[in-house]
């Protein structure tokens, strides 16, 4: 059975965040990242925004509703031409829950790849020729609705239990690598008895529960639609077998040998959730580093010789 966040009623420490779910403010730059907003907000969103903020109230319930799939619903974008190697010398297979995955090499020790919100597997190509280098056999993982795979709606939970479907069709883990929103699946997979050895999380929000409530507050959703909100979040997570727990908790029950890099110039994820992650994982330790920000931090080479050298 896998983890999920807390989605339960919101705590004293979220009262001011509901409380400006109703006014105008600019949108979280983590939510940004999660969730493939621009720094300049399409008009289309500003409409969402305007229509939450008046329909909510009259109808809390609807706009709840309508909010949770936009919450869930990726959109796609073609990888970049530095990514094209890593399709170019792997091979695609599908898992039964109809994600891509990407494979290459052949070595005894398998690393998985995990991508974040609206990204693809082929963003960590700068990491496959060092890992092959150390005979590691790779498989990067297109997460549902995104990449190469099918679905139209995802959530950490669903790369999480892609993660275990992954396993299942390679066999146990030696590592597994994640970025941004797949940080915090890693955890959730490893939380619910992925075997792995060793995890490395870059980028990742120290809490997915955060995460949801910065969403209803970029989008304008009144004290009530954002109740209503968390609520179905919370019952769909549920309903799905997954524990009522956010990332932090699940962290105190890890065991597994980890790494967590985190930017210190990172605008989208700040790098006060790497050190709250790394203090809370037993055993976890922190790699800062500056200057790579949020995605360019997958091609730095110091990074990457960091990570391969952990994994080894």
């Amino acid at each position: 059975m896998l983890s999920a966040p807390q989605f339960g009623n919101p705590h004293a420490d979220d009262a001011t965040a509901l409380a400006s779910a109703s006014r105008p403010v600019e949108m979280p730059l983590a939510w940004r990242a999660f969730f493939g907003v621009p720094d300049s907000m399409p008009a289309s969103l500003r409409i969402i925004q305007r229509a939450n903020r008046t329909l909510g109230r009259v109808a809390p319930r609807t706009v709840a509703r309508l909010n949770q799939r936009l919450f869930a619903s990726p959109r796609r974008f073609a990888p970049r031409e530095w990514e094209l190697a890593f399709e170019s010398i792997g091979t695609r297979s599908r898992l039964p829950n109809g994600a891509s995955v990407l494979t290459v090499g052949a070595g005894a020790r398998t690393v998985a790849l995990i991508h974040g919100w609206e990204g693809r597997a082929t963003q960590f190509a700068a990491f496959v020729p060092p890992l092959l280098a150390h005979g590691f056999r790779v498989i990067g993982i297109d997460g549902p609705a995104h990449g190469h795979s099918r679905g139209a709606q995802a959530d950490p939970y669903r790369f999480a239990e892609t993660l275990h479907e992954a396993s299942a069709r390679f066999g146990p883990l030696h590592g597994v690598i994640g970025h941004s929103m797949g940080g915090g699946s890693a955890v959730i997979a490893l939380a619910a008895g992925l075997d792995a050895a060793r995890a490395v999380i870059i980028a990742s929000p120290a809490s997915l529960h955060e995460v949801l409530h910065r969403f209803a507050t970029a989008m304008h959703l009144p004290p009530g639609a954002t109740t209503h909100f968390v609520e179905r979040m919370r019952a769909q997570v549920l309903a799905r077998g997954h524990r009522d727990v956010d990332v932090l908790a699940l962290l105190r029950e890890l065991r597994t040998s980890a790494l967590v890099v985190h930017a210190r110039d990172d605008r989208d994820v700040p790098f006060g959730d790497g050190q709250r992650i790394a203090e809370t994982w037993t055993g976890a330790r922190l790699l800062p580093v500056d200057g790579v920000g949020h995605r360019r931090i997958l091609r730095d080479p110091s990074v990457i010789e960091q990570v391969v050298a952990f994994l080894a």
